[in-house]
């Protein structure tokens, strides 16, 4: 999944819709802050602090280096995973990259 050039205030709206699908509330309860704390960071009026931007990692298991850098790929980070989960995971992973291909295929032929 690459989203080249996503500012914070994108790549924060893009974890609360289309990773976790939660509404801002419950994103804002997941990170400790309210809903408009949320649409003031998604809307660029304001950024996270450092604390925030930590909370909001941890909370989706997005790498730092995701959120902080603006051309960096979504990356999850597990850092106590087990060898069936992480092959759990790889699998489901593998699947959705396929399917990508397959549908950017399919709109580019259409």
């Amino acid at each position: 999944m690459r989203n080249i050039n996503m500012h914070i205030s994108e790549k924060i709206k893009f974890i609360r819709t289309k990773i976790l699908n939660v509404s801002a509330q419950k994103f804002a309860d997941m990170c400790g802050v309210t809903a408009r704390t949320v649409y003031a960071w998604e809307s660029g009026v304001s950024l996270p602090c450092l604390d925030n931007i930590v909370a909001i990692a941890n909370t989706c298991h997005a790498s730092l280096d995701y959120l902080l850098i603006d051309d960096h790929e979504f990356e999850l980070c597990f850092p106590n995973l087990d060898d069936e989960t992480f092959k759990c995971i790889s699998h489901l992973t593998n699947k959705m990259k396929e399917e990508n291909e397959v549908n950017q295929i399919s709109n580019t032929v259409e």
